[in-house]
């Protein structure tokens, strides 16, 4: 749409992000506005509300359109992830403390507290944003010197122990942004006999005590003064519980992720069918800017996804009991059948070891505790026996996709879980997603050497994957790099079976190039929100 510049009153196409109402030529004229009159009169599609059911949140209080900027915003903190995984703790190649890119660990330092850095005048080392915020607790550490112990570098440099320091260190930098960030939810008493407040307790709150911490309180006894007036183990903690809660996930564009604490983004509530997605920009600080999925009517509530798209339902709320304290009542968890895609379904062994061709289904899927009956016959499992046959199957899935296993592996695992899966279950779909990448890449299974009859499979899963995404992600704002993914590969096969079929008339070769090129289009387009990321 254009229409005039409420500033200048020439035509103009950019659109207050607000209240989406008022148009401007370009943005100085929108910052001029701002400051001289709009900043008194934008109002926002949505107001903060609260209920004791879901504590506080944001609904629509008139229709909003799909793409619809919602609202942009600066994060309190960012620094590496919290809880990095084993191997990604022990790489030698670590994120630079100034600016996250990867470095050498051992090559090149901050001069002051000799953590690694990219560089020796990395600008994010001053940037009291980032490095500048925690530097000055790092000093009082010992870092290894060169020719001690490896192991010793790696229990030293603990990146995912750095961001709950870098809130810590927000009270001497900006009292007002602690003040800010303490009071989001900790879920402290709740945690607090769980195994990951004992996590916490060891690899974050008792490492930051005994390497800086205590050297810190004890010059401030010697001094007598203080620096960090809240430095307690149970301030860690709480600090620990609220990254738990609230933290965002932010890819960077080399592939790595960190975290980020936003305190607008963390108050969606959750739904595992959102209305809602988020991007971050790394060239503005990695402001957040969440925009409508779709078109969302008045009164409905504005909700993000706290989970992964493509867990099934019982893995979904699992992990949000878990780790965000709630349990999910959303409409996809409340349907046994997923809006029919079967996700999480098993194949029913029926009655007598006689399959009926039926699948079990969770009685009441919202109950922790629900046995499943089939859609068939009338044989019913118990909640023991589920859980123990996803636990053996998870543990199959997650052994293949960790190691760098063959094209037969896959193929293999697939055969035998089909035995006992749902075609369309979500462990089958990891599976199927990582194979139609190996037919064609891997050596031995180039796409030229790839039979006509594995082509087809590849192009049927292919159309399987798509179909279950259009249900579960209608919008295509969730599962973008999934399915862009799927579209790539859907192509590729297209394009390899039209070379071999030489006999095709001029109209098919038209439709099977035309089929191709519209898997590339659609790729591109819900790829539009997803430009920075490294994939």
């Amino acid at each position: 749409m254009e229409a005039n510049c409420g500033y200048c009153g020439v035509p103009a196409k950019l659109k207050c992000a607000g209240c989406q109402q008022v148009y401007y030529c370009n943005p100085d004229h929108q910052k001029k506005h701002w400051k001289a009159k709009h900043k008194h009169e934008c109002v926002k599609p949505y107001e903060l509300t609260k209920s004791d059911e879901i504590g506080r949140h944001f609904v629509a209080t008139k229709t909003i359109e799909k793409d619809t900027i919602l609202f942009s915003e600066n994060p309190l903190v960012i620094g590496p992830k919290w809880n990095l995984a084993d191997y990604e703790q022990r790489s030698t190649v670590v994120p630079c403390v100034g600016c996250f890119t990867d470095c050498q660990l051992g090559q090149f330092y901050c001069e002051f507290c000799r953590w690694p850095a990219c560089k020796p005048d990395c600008p994010g080392l001053e940037n009291s944003n980032l490095h500048g915020l925690e530097c000055g607790v790092l000093r009082f550490g010992r870092p290894p010197k060169p020719g001690d112990d490896p192991e010793m570098f790696f229990d030293y440099y603990r990146y995912d122990a750095l961001l709950v320091l870098k809130c810590l260190a927000l009270q001497i930098r900006n009292a007002d942004l602690f003040d800010q960030l303490i009071i989001l939810e900790s879920h402290y008493n709740a945690r607090k006999n769980t195994r990951y407040y004992a996590d916490t307790d060891e690899r974050v709150v008792s490492y930051l005590f005994r390497n800086f911490l205590d050297p810190l309180q004890k010059l401030e006894r010697k001094e007598g003064k203080v620096v960090l007036k809240m430095c307690d183990r149970k301030t860690l903690h709480m600090i620990g519980g609220i990254l738990e809660v609230n933290a965002m996930i932010i890819p960077l564009s080399n592939g790595r992720e960190m975290c980020g604490l936003y305190p607008m983004g963390c108050l969606l509530e959750h739904n595992c069918m959102p209305n809602s997605f988020y991007t971050f920009d790394c060239s503005k600080g990695m402001k957040l800017t969440f925009k409508a999925g779709r078109d969302i009517r008045k009164g409905e509530h504005i909700t993000t996804t706290y989970t992964h798209s493509l867990w099934g339902t019982q893995l979904r709320r699992e992990h949000l009991k878990t780790n965000k304290y709630f349990a999910c009542k959303c409409s996809r968890c409340s349907d046994p059948t997923e809006f029919g895609t079967f996700f999480s379904a098993l194949r029913c062994m029926g009655i007598e070891n006689e399959p009926c061709g039926g699948f079990q289904l969770p009685i009441n899927p919202l109950a922790e505790d629900s046995d499943w009956k089939c859609n068939r016959c009338p044989v019913q499992i118990t909640h023991d026996q589920v859980n123990f046959l996803m636990s053996k199957i998870g543990e199959e899935v997650d052994d293949v996709m960790s190691r760098k296993s063959s094209v037969k592996e896959f193929e293999n695992l697939i055969h035998k879980l089909q035995n006992f899966l749902h075609p369309n279950h979500f462990h089958l779909q990891t599976l199927k997603h990582s194979l139609i990448q190996m037919y064609g890449r891997f050596p031995g299974h180039r796409l030229s050497e790839l039979s006509d009859e594995i082509l087809r499979t590849k192009l049927k899963m292919c159309h399987e994957m798509l179909t279950i995404i259009e249900v579960l992600d209608p919008e295509s704002f969730r599962l973008s790099l999934y399915a862009s993914v799927i579209l790539l590969e859907q192509h590729a096969a297209l394009i390899e079976l039209h070379k071999r079929q030489n006999s095709l008339t001029a109209s098919n070769v038209k439709d099977a190039l035309s089929e191709a090129l519209q898997s590339l289009v659609r790729a591109k387009n819900i790829l539009r929100n997803e430009m920075g990321t490294l994939q």
